[in-house]
Formats: structure tokens, sequence, C-alpha cells
């Protein structure tokens, strides 16, 4: 995603370009115009020059009316520009506690299409796994569902169908809440056709079986194609700030991702995860340290130095330029999951990170100097020495053993 040049803004007027609330445009917007009803933004629109649609969105956003932003960020025949700025401004609104309007029901005399078809996908998890929907939903509540789970080393591993009620599918994507800490993301439908394609051409490239059902769903797969689609979060406009000691900030910060449900599960594979306990435990010892002994304050000192250089090499070894690829198509679709739910800052720290992956040296820049990545390898740490506390005896039980 090119970054654009611009002075940069400050962390909390975040990162969409224009600002939402600009100076006393050029030409005033009349009250009509600002207040213009949900069926009545499009013609609006279309009566503004191209050089004035920001602006007019800008406007709404500034009056918190949510429904004329909300008419033009659905439809896909509307002008780029406003298009664009009012897919912006959705997020922005959210942000600020703006309802926005679900879409009007369409009067009978223009016609309701038969069926409608969309696409979620939820973020993947700490092993690259992905579950993507792909739903033809009738108007008369009825659905058509294939749910498609993906790896993005093995290809597609599990395919499933079905046809619950449009309401049941719906309370379906928003159990994943509870479930995951997010409700799967909407998708463009031909960029979900794309990655399940892609999916398929390795697990056949893999000579591994495809799951049964998959050619009983073309319908709702497409063609299986490698079509050419962007990834959905090239299409919003972001801006990355390129100023390098903004940029060092984030990063510095950039460990707090792990907050987020999208990054709660990612840790290194397992067995780079148990390399690195051993290489601890080794050292460690070596350090003189008897196990079961409280370390005084000297000696946490150097267990600490000593976690954090098995740290270090860890994680530079870890990423090669295969895992530099994945983890940075992983971050991206996080990064979309976020974008989603309104967390913008989030989003583009999560493009940073990816950024910063993809520059990494063996010298300079080595994966072990970005926070986010030194959490993956933290949160190992922290787990394992959890589930050793848990299975260390008690004092009575060290007593019983030794006869006390």
């Amino acid at each position: 995603m090119a970054a654009k040049k611009k002075t940069e803004p400050t962390a909390s007027e975040a990162l969409h370009h224009p600002p939402v609330e600009p100076a006393t445009p050029l030409h005033a917007i009349d009250d009509a115009a600002l207040n213009v009803s949900y069926e009545g933004a499009f013609d609006v629109v279309q009566k503004t020059p191209e050089d004035r649609q920001e602006a007019l969105v800008q406007a709404w956003v500034a009056h918190r009316n949510a429904a004329a932003v909300a008419a033009i960020a659905i439809r896909d025949d509307a002008p780029a520009v406003a298009r664009k700025a009012s897919r912006r401004a959705i997020n922005v609104l959210k942000s600020r506690g703006v309802a926005i309007p679900d879409r009007p029901k369409v009067v009978a005399t223009l016609g309701k299409p038969a069926f409608t078809i969309e696409a979620r996908a939820l973020f993947p998890d700490g092993r690259g796994a992905q579950i993507w929907w792909i739903a033809k939903i009738a108007n008369t509540g009825g659905t058509d569902v294939v749910e498609v789970t993906t790896v993005d080393r093995q290809g597609i591993v599990q395919v499933n169908r079905g046809n619950p009620s449009a309401g049941n599918l719906r309370q379906l994507w928003a159990g994943w809440v509870a479930r995951a800490g997010r409700a799967p993301s909407e998708m463009p439908l031909e960029y979900a056709r794309k990655r399940i394609a892609e999916a398929r051409a390795m697990t056949i490239a893999r000579k591994a079986v495809l799951p049964m059902g998959l050619d009983a769903a073309r319908e709702l797969l497409g063609d299986g194609l490698l079509a050419k689609v962007a990834h959905p979060i090239e299409g919003e406009d972001l801006v990355l700030p390129t100023d390098e000691a903004a940029v060092k900030a984030r990063m510095e910060r950039s460990m707090h991702l792990h907050e987020e449900p999208e990054y709660a599960s990612w840790m290194p594979d397992d067995a780079a995860g148990v390399a690195l306990l051993q290489s601890i435990n080794e050292r460690v010892q070596a350090l003189g340290i008897m196990p079961g002994i409280s370390p005084d304050e000297e000696q946490q000192k150097q267990i600490d130095t000593t976690v954090n250089e098995a740290i270090d090499e860890a994680a530079n070894a870890y990423f090669d330029d295969d895992r530099k690829k994945l983890y940075v198509a992983r971050l991206r679709d996080a990064a979309w999951s976020l974008y989603q739910a309104g967390l913008i800052d989030r989003a583009v720290d999560s493009l940073l990170v990816g950024q910063a992956i993809e520059k990494a040296g063996v010298i300079s820049d080595r994966p072990s100097e970005i926070p986010f990545i030194r959490g993956m390898f933290v949160k190992l740490i922290a787990i394992a020495q959890q589930r050793a506390s848990a299975m260390a005896p008690t004092g009575t039980e060290e007593a019983e053993r030794l006869g006390g």
C-alpha cells in the first residue's frame, strides 16, 4: 500500500485523509443538502461537483447525518470520491457513538432481487486457520450457506454446507463474539472467492485430498479461477505515517496489539516454541540456579538477560522469508477485522508491523527488535510458567512426599 506524503496528524486524529471536520469550505453547503434523507442522499451527491463531494460528506459527519453517509457508503454505483469518503466516515461516526441506520426496505415498485449473496470471514488464528462463509440469502428468509475452513500452509481443510434461516445465520455469526472475541467481518464476495480458490489450488499442489462438497457449492464459490482482486484494506485509503520517529513510536507500542482478539492466539509454531523453552532451561541451569529455589536479585537479573537473549535468537531464526510472507498476509487480514470493528489505530498498527516484518534483516531491523514479535514469544513463556506453577506440588504435598 503506497504511503501518502502529508503532514503527520496527531495520534488522536487518526489516520484517515482528509480530516473529518475541515475548515470552512469555499462554497457553503445549504441546509437542504446537510439534512438530506437516506433516500435523497444519492441525488445530492450526483448534483455535487467531484471536487466538492468529500467536503459534502465531511459536512454530513459534522452534522451527524449518519443516514446520508450510510446511503452513499453502501452504493457501489455512487461516485468513487463520495463513496470512499462515506465508507471512511462510517467508522468515524461509530467511534463517536453515532448509530448507523440500516438500509431502508425497498418499496415494492422498485422490485426486490430474489436473493443476495454475501461473504464473511473470521480473522486468522495463531496457526493461520480461517473460516470463510459465502451465503445466498433469499428474500423469503431462506439461505444456502457454504462454510470453508482454510489454513494458509495447507489449503482447504474442511467444508460444511447448510440451510439455516437468515435469522439463525446472523445469530451464528454474532455468536463468534463469545467464542473468538470478534464477529466475522464482511468481505467483498469476489475477494472471498479468490482466497478460497487459492486455498483449493494449494491443496491440489500438495496432493492432499480436497474435502467433499466443494464442487456442489460451485454456485456460491464461483468458477474457482484465481481472479486478480486486491485485498479490501487497500481500498480504504488508510494513511500510514512515514515519519521515522512516528513509526518508531507506534512500533514501540505494538506489543499492545496482543490485547486484541485477533492476536490472542498468536505464538510461534510448536516446534519453535519447544526449542525456545528448552534453550531457556539449559541456559538457566548453566547459571547454576537450582530449580525450585527462588533466585536472589542478582540471579534474577542474570535470568532476565538470559531469557531475553534466547528470545532474540529464537525470533530472528523463526522469521525466515517464507514466514515473513505468511505473517504479513495474516496481519493484513487481522487489520481488516480491526478496521471493520472501528479500531482504526489498531488496524494501522497492524499494517505497520507487517511493513516492519517485510523489511526485517539479519543485521539491522531484525525481527526481534519489533515488540509485537517479542510479544508472541513472551506469551509462550508466560503460559509455560503458568502451567509449571499449576503442576508444582504445594508445600503440604511436598512435605508428604518427603515423609514430613
